[in-house]
């Protein structure tokens, strides 16, 4: 098979496009001979693991804790070549190794992990004299099973496989790819190497900065999932750039180069805190004891006390450490963070395509792929999209700018639109919503801020800014008397500062602090993140104390006024764009979705796309679920978060659409523009101390939204409506959002809920219940597209990337949908699709010149980036219900965007209700990754080969 035909058997499909993924079903003649040896654990040994852990629990006093299996598995990796997996899980415990445990050593093993938990001195355990827990442990017979036997597919029914084939059939999947060397380009071939994990790695190729001593490696992953309505699991591959720091002891995971040719590479995990992590040193007591080899364990604990050594050196003489920058040799500590790195992220798109090719090749009949066809449907032409025009119309632009002097005056032959929507169509919503008039007060401290907002307007209303010079009150016309703005001067209240008297000082400014008679009111603030500054002599607050930004928010949000944010200050200064004033843009769109404004452009992508079911008379749901985990100072269980929005459709055809929203700290439907305040004004919930199990915790969850659903029919009173939800944060809560359960009785469920709304009457509960996954671990990664002609004897033709709507062939029950994306930083303007044609090993290093036409930056620092897919799985729920409308209907809300130029990821009502939570005063407040990328500790200035950069 040649790289221009990627996708094998062609001339056994169809016609169509299909779309090529690095998705392949896991058959029994993939894996073909490959065995594992497996001890399947009773109740009973269970039972003493379990009070094993209490023990643990009760030694550290921290309720927590669990009891260290990583010191057994640690030991039996060096002893069986490194394949052992060990689940201590209820549900199916067992240990698993690619090659055979003696129970003697096993007994042995796990006799030495008990006592060395607990505490005692390792000199002082007699390993003859075992616990209960290591005799059943090393007693339980060991068992070979043949992969194959687990993968038989059964009719009509979902994969069964066991949890342990889950985990181990990688292992000698991975060995077989690597034995054969992969070729990226025409002149260049990589030996990849399996490691512990089931994995690959371009160990012995690793990309290095330009200026030498810092790598980074290509790692492949194989994963077997399940997809729904596929009688086989699913081998899904991804591969990603591992980037490796100059030290090991602020690192959680390191790879080692284990003796002997047949051994994978180690995948380590250190403990300790951060600046003296090591290997775990009960597992090399352990080890010793044992007179076990473990040379490469070892190594790792003696650099970690050369690199300990060098940091308290620095410390005492009050300098920065700096790690030596040299090639890693046979231990490679993994970056823990998104610190700031010579080498950029994400492997690229072409360099996917070469590995699917290579699994093909490798394994060349028995490697399935799943097949997946193009929907005929038309995505919503978007403002933003460039203006679709005959041929004709396009040939006659086109010579129009061949004679002109100047064409660039011309502008592209193809125009687009603004991004903004018309004054019309904001006024329609905001009619809709019974108010007369919208007014934006724009609260500032800056002139540079106010006249950026001044500016931002002027852009998107059509004014000439000319004499315009709002301030102190003053309300400038937008849209006549329609739609109005309000600059106030609000220093006391918006600066970095303690939390104390902004109330007042809001008072002060004498704005509009509430949406009354007939005017709607949003407010648009100036911001900055606080710097040390700002702690005026230090004192005892936390910076996080002086950020004005959700104190603000939470005092307008309790005046149901709707907030937007423009930062005024980095780390910089005082922000001047030079250019387009993205931020400022993107912020006033972002108010108008906090005001709940709906445009003609929603209603436009939710027309049908043919007679039949009516997407466009029912309500668009989506409940965002969040786990809220504790912080420092919060004690009790993980709370849970839930919010959501409801798109509802006119009462007449034609009509302006609105929006719902709810949250479970203010259970009540009301407009978006007053929920999302409201949910703001409240604390996240508080943990209540009840000692409820992670089934009662979530099964409460679910009871909240079933009270919501129920709360919603009787407010839409008989629109019918669909559920949307993240399948990744809800499938805990509903076992009929999982793939094990589709097509069984909700009878046999473990949750209480079976689905959103299934225990409401036939006339509140949803007509379907959509199901979105964007997990690149569990959505099938794709590649390119092959299209089929109707012409008998044509030829395939290729494309690299995808951007529609594919059905997935199953084999029984509903179909499973993918909506492929193709990033912006990709495809966007400028960008330099980097990736598309070859791979990170042959990026083009940076080319000085004082000629400004030969410059070049250098591709190796860049972010490469590949295509992303969401998962679409509709769920019927009464009769007459079309999963490929609401598939369609979905792919349609995530390309049309509230207010974005882009897709967004969740559609619209799904990503509308999680807005309102990442909004909240409480959500953590961070720069994005790529805007603040953080230093690695010791890095800094460090010696690259004993020189200095």
């Amino acid at each position: 098979m040649t790289e221009q035909d990627p996708a094998p058997g062609n001339q056994d499909r169809a016609p169509g496009k299909y779309l090529n993924t690095l998705a392949f079903r896991c058959t029994p003649e993939l894996v073909g001979d490959a065995v594992v040896h497996v001890r399947h654990f009773d109740e009973a040994t269970w039972k003493l693991w379990d009070d094993f852990d209490h023990l643990c629990k009760k030694k550290f006093n921290n309720d927590s804790a669990q009891a260290p299996y990583s010191i057994a598995t640690t030991v039996l990796s060096m002893m069986s070549g490194g394949y052992v997996y060990f689940d201590p899980d209820r549900r199916a415990p067992f240990l698993a190794s690619l090659r055979p445990v003696d129970s003697k050593l096993l007994r042995r093993v796990f006799t030495l992990t008990h006592y060395l938990a607990l505490g005692q001195d390792v000199s002082t355990i007699d390993i003859t004299t075992a616990p209960e827990l290591a005799k059943r442990i090393a007693d339980t017979p060991e068992r070979t099973h043949l992969l194959a036997e687990y993968l038989q597919p059964t009719s009509n029914t979902q994969p069964s496989a066991p949890n342990w084939l889950f985990s181990t059939v990688a292992w000698e999947l991975s060995r077989r790819f690597a034995a054969e060397r992969w070729a990226i380009s025409d002149s260049k071939s990589i030996q990849l190497r399996a490691d512990t994990t089931g994995g690959l790695v371009a160990f012995d190729d690793p990309w290095q900065n330009e200026q030498g001593g810092r790598f980074a490696l290509s790692r492949t992953a194989l994963k077997l999932k399940t997809l729904p309505n596929v009688a086989n699991p699913v081998l899904l591959l991804s591969s990603r750039v591992t980037r490796i720091s100059s030290s090991l002891v602020f690192s959680t995971t390191a790879l080692a180069e284990q003796p002997g040719p047949d051994n994978p590479l180690l995948e380590v995990k250190l403990n300790g805190r951060g600046g003296a992590r090591t290997i775990n040193r009960l597992a090399l007591q352990a080890l010793g004891r044992l007179e076990m080899d473990y040379s490469i364990l070892r190594t790792i604990d003696e650099r970690s006390k050369r690199e300990q050594k060098l940091l308290a050196d620095a410390k005492e003489k009050k300098e920065a450490a700096r790690f030596p920058r040299e090639h890693p040799g046979h231990v490679w500590p993994i970056l823990p963070k998104n610190f700031s790195f010579p080498i950029g992220t994400g492997t690229g798109m072409h360099h996917l395509r070469l590995l699917h090719q290579h699994f093909t090749n490798v394994f060349a009949d028995h490697a399935e792929p799943l097949e997946m066809l193009e929907v005929r449907m038309s995505l919503p032409h978007r403002p933003t999209d460039p203006e679709n025009i005959s041929k004709q119309e396009y040939l006659r632009r086109k010579a129009e700018r061949e004679q002109h002097p100047d064409p660039k005056t011309l502008g592209p032959i193809r125009q687009r639109g603004s991004l903004f929507p018309t004054p019309e169509s904001i006024f329609a919503s905001v009619e809709a919503a019974g108010f007369k008039k919208l007014r934006i007060v724009c609260l500032w401290y800056r002139d540079e801020t106010r006249l950026r907002m001044l500016d931002t307007f002027c852009k998107t209303f059509g004014l000439a800014p000319e004499g315009l010079d709002p301030r102190g009150g003053d309300e400038l016309s937008l849209y006549g008397d329609h739609i109005t703005a309000v600059f106030h001067q609000a220093g006391d209240f918006l600066e970095p500062g303690p939390s104390g008297g902004r109330k007042e000082a809001l008072a002060a400014t004498g704005a509009a602090r509430r949406s009354q008679d007939g005017v709607l009111v949003g407010a648009w603030c100036e911001t900055e993140i606080p710097t040390a500054a700002d702690a005026d002599g230090g004192g005892e607050a936390s910076l996080d104390d002086l950020d004005a930004k959700p104190q603000t928010r939470k005092i307008l949000a309790d005046l149901d006024v709707p907030t937007q944010y423009l930062r005024g200050k980095d780390e910089k200064g005082v922000i001047k764009p030079k250019a387009k004033d993205h931020p400022a843009e993107m912020a006033l769109l972002d108010l108008y979705r906090s005001l709940g404004v709906i445009d003609d452009r929603i209603a436009n992508a939710l027309q049908p796309e043919k007679a039949g079911y009516p997407v466009d008379r029912i309500a668009h749901v989506g409940i965002h679920v969040r786990q809220q985990n504790r912080r420092k100072g919060e004690f009790g269980q993980p709370k849970v978060v839930i919010t959501a929005s409801a798109l509802v459709p006119p009462a007449v055809a034609g009509g302006t659409w609105t929006m719902l929203g709810w949250s479970s700290t203010r259970p009540v439907w009301q407009p978006y523009r007053l929920a999302q305040p409201a949910f703001h004004a409240s604390a996240y919930p508080e943990g209540t101390g009840d000692k409820k199990t992670y089934r009662q915790r979530w099964d409460d969850a679910a009871e909240t939204v079933e009270r919501a659903l129920a709360d919603l029919s009787e407010e839409l009173d008989d629109t019918p409506y669909v559920v949307t939800v993240d399948e990744l944060a809800s499938r805990r809560m509903w076992d009929g959002l999982q793939n094990m359960r589709l097509g069984s009785s909700p009878e046999k469920r473990n949750s209480r809920y079976w689905l959103p709304g299934s225990t409401l009457s036939r006339d509140e509960r949803p007509q379907a219940v959509i199901r979105i996954n964007v997990s690149d671990e569990e959505v099938p990664q794709p590649v390119s597209t092959t299209r089929i002609a109707k012409a008998k004897g044509g030829d395939p033709v290729e494309q690299d990337t995808a951007t529609t709507l594919y059905q997935v062939t199953t084999d029984f029950g509903a179909p499973v949908w993918i909506f492929c994306n193709v990033p912006r930083a990709f495809d966007g303007d400028g960008a330099g699709r980097l990736g598309s044609k070859y791979t990170r090993w042959d990026a083009k290093p940076s080319v000085f010149s004082d000629k400004k036409e030969e410059r070049r930056k250098g591709e190796m620092p860049q972010n490469w980036y590949s295509m992303t897919a969401n998962e679409i799985y509709p769920l019927a729920c009464a009769e007459g219900v079309s999963e490929e409308a609401l598939a369609i209907t979905t792919a349609k809300l995530s390309h049309q965007a509230q207010f974005w130029d882009g897709r967004s990821r969740f559609p619209l009502p799904l990503h509308a209700a999680k807005q309102m939570d990442l909004d909240h005063p409480q959500y953590r407040r961070t720069a994005a990754p790529e805007e603040k990328p953080l230093a690695e500790p010791g890095a800094e200035e460090a010696p690259v080969n004993g020189t200095e950069d």
